[in-house]
């Protein structure tokens, strides 16, 4: 009998040392998360620069890298350029081709130019980042908003700007932050409309 249960208290011993020593890390889940966006950089020759333009203007596949967040973005189109957001204005994103960078054959979005957008204030940002629950439009917000998305228009972008965003898991959405993906936004439209008296 003691044979038995030595032998079933060594056999679950070895079973939990086997099974913490086969989890992921934070910093295995960072290196893989690394290799992914390199991966992505290399395959599609894309070039990074570590200073903004001030005239918006990127040459093609060219992409920015804000040294602070780790988010690379690149400006497709600045928008109205005497219009730049500012103060408390809502702002209203459609994207466009959203890739899972860990598998790139994982296409996680392909178009809402036509469906619903998601929104944010600029300037508050406890509305940069989406919960989960069930209407699509709040599925939206848990997946692919964050403040990564705003990073652009801190550039002074204007309505109807257009980007490029490669953004990594600590700067990402809810989802990307719950399951450690990095993200490639193919393009993200703003629209907003100023009103002075939110300043």
């Amino acid at each position: 009998m003691r044979k038995i249960i030595g032998a079933i208290f060594t056999f679950m011993s070895l079973a939990i040392l086997f099974s913490a020593c086969g989890g992921e890390t934070y910093a295995d889940k960072l290196k893989k998360e690394k290799k992914g966006i390199e991966r992505f950089i290399n395959d599609n020759k894309i070039t990074t620069r570590g200073t903004y333009p001030a005239d918006h203007k990127f040459a093609d596949n060219e992409y920015y890298l804000d040294g602070s967040t780790g988010v690379y973005f690149r400006v497709i189109d600045p928008g109205n350029d005497d219009k730049p957001v500012k103060g408390k204005t809502d702002v209203y994103l459609r994207y466009e081709n959203i890739l899972n960078l860990l598998n790139e054959n994982d296409t996680i979005a392909v178009n809402n130019f036509q469906g619903t957008y998601m929104t944010f204030r600029y300037g508050n940002s406890s509305t940069y980042m989406g919960s989960s629950t069930s209407t699509t439009y709040q599925l939206q917000m848990y997946y692919f908003l964050s403040q990564a998305c705003v990073l652009p228009l801190e550039q002074g972008l204007g309505n109807g700007a257009e980007v490029s965003l490669i953004v990594p898991f600590a700067n990402g959405s809810t989802y990307q932050q719950a399951n450690y993906i990095p993200l490639f936004y193919g393009r993200l439209i703003y629209q907003f409309t100023l009103d002075e008296t939110k300043e």
